[in-house]
């Protein structure tokens, strides 16, 4: 089959199946927003503040919806109540469907409480709405509610948080750095970081929002002893299918505020844990450190080698293109992968690798706690299988420094076998 047929054949099939899915999409959505489990499905978006109007919001065991370790380490006081006065701008309204504006509006932003470890950055942000801005929006009619160009930095310029590279570009340019994104993220002056948005209260003229921030693959918050947090808009809809970025009440006004971070954040210590012994060679725990929040283990498994992927004709004629063949695009690999995994070949190789990296793994410690993953806005409890066939494990426990020991086990379940790696405080 020559190139030209394969691509027709495959820009063909592309064109139903996005008429397809756009069909089921439409479907879905009405099938949703008649259901009563629409507001559940809005409470937990992890795109823009949801409020549900029928459901109390109020969450406070685990607050910032962090897990267990963070938990553990506020009920221990690691977590700062700023006890900060309100940052007061003169903000302008605006509702973009119905073209009704509002200047001289008075909206006040603050930060109630905050926990800050090398990896999570946890903000509870309180907006107070003025009685003026009642006449397009009040805090009982949201829905959704984000900082749209919201900017967290330190004492040293670097980014903790940021939405987009242009809008670092900007922030770049505001303190003269001199640095575009992609420089400032090889200079580590820009955390690449996620977030996760959760609804908290809205009361009276009171909206009170979760940001839950969080770094990504091998990077680490900074020691900051202050925080800047500088916005210029608040998005707001009162329709709860509205997607993020498409709200329809806008305010515009200019928030610029510092964060002192306390001591016991700034000045946070990590231990590192070393292998001592193993019930099996082919198990052994490479890293180990406990943190305020939480205990990170990375280990490798001797297994089988990693199942061939299967051979796929169209796939092989999507890699020999060149990059800049205008037929290499992400629709025609997002389709030729779709149609890949619906054959059999491929969930006969999904199968065998699945088998292959699963695994249970706990902690626990010298006084017999265990310790399990922990559940929070970001992905965790990696795993990854290579061609020999060493299985890499890389994941953070609900094991604190308020609950540590000398000694502490990593229990593996794997293929019908229980296999254990003792681990001990290294030197101090």
């Amino acid at each position: 089959m020559g190139k030209e047929k394969i691509f027709k054949n495959i820009q063909e099939n592309i064109a139903i199946e996005n008429f397809r899915t756009v069909h089921k999409k439409h479907e879905r959505t009405k099938k949703i927003l008649q259901s009563t489990l629409t507001v559940m499905i809005c409470c937990l978006s992890i795109t823009g503040i949801v409020f549900a109007k029928d459901i109390s919001t109020k969450l406070y065991d685990n607050f910032f919806m962090t897990g267990k370790g963070m938990e553990t380490a506020m009920n221990e006081g690691y977590i700062e109540n700023t006890d900060m006065e309100y940052e007061n701008a003169n903000t302008t309204v605006e509702n973009t469907q119905t073209g009704e504006i509002i200047e001289d509006v008075e909206t006040k932003v603050k930060v109630s409480e905050f926990v800050m470890d090398d990896f999570n950055l946890s903000i509870s942000f309180d907006v107070e709405l003025s009685e003026k801005a009642k006449e397009i929006v009040t805090a009982d009619e949201i829905w959704k509610f984000n900082f749209s160009d919201l900017v967290i930095s330190d004492e040293n310029n670097v980014v903790l948080y940021c939405p987009t590279g242009v809008r670092y570009e900007e922030f770049s340019k505001e303190k003269n750095l001199g640095l575009n994104y992609n420089e400032a993220m090889d200079k580590n002056m820009y955390i690449g970081s996620g977030v996760n948005i959760i609804p908290v209260q809205r009361e009276g003229n009171h909206v009170k929002v979760v940001y839950n921030i969080y770094t990504g693959g091998d990077s680490h918050y900074p020691k900051s002893k202050t925080l800047t947090v500088d916005m210029t808009k608040i998005n707001i809809s009162k329709n709860e299918g509205t997607s993020m970025g498409e709200e329809e009440i806008i305010l515009t006004g200019d928030w610029q505020f510092d964060i002192a971070v306390p001591e016991n954040m700034y000045n946070r210590q990590s231990v590192v844990y070393v292998q001592t012994d193993t019930s099996n060679e082919d198990y052994q725990v490479e890293t180990a450190t406990l943190y305020d929040t939480g205990m990170e283990i990375t280990a490798k498994i001797k297994t089988e080698p990693k199942p061939q992927y299967p051979s796929f004709l169209e796939h092989d004629f999507y890699d020999s293109l060149s990059d800049d063949d205008p037929l290499k695009n992400v629709d025609i690999l997002g389709y030729i992968s779709w149609k890949e995994r619906q054959t059999d070949a491929y969930k006969e190789y999904y199968r065998k690798a699945y088998e292959l990296t699963d695994m249970t793994i706990y902690l626990t410690n010298e006084n017999g706690k265990k310790f399990t993953l922990i559940q929070g806005p970001n992905e965790n409890g990696s795993k990854a299988i290579s061609e020999e066939g060493i299985l890499t494990f890389k994941g953070m426990f609900d094991l604190t420094k308020y609950n540590e020991t000398k000694k502490v086990i990593v229990h593996f379940e794997y293929k019908g076998q229980t296999e254990e790696v003792v681990l001990e405080k290294g030197d101090e």
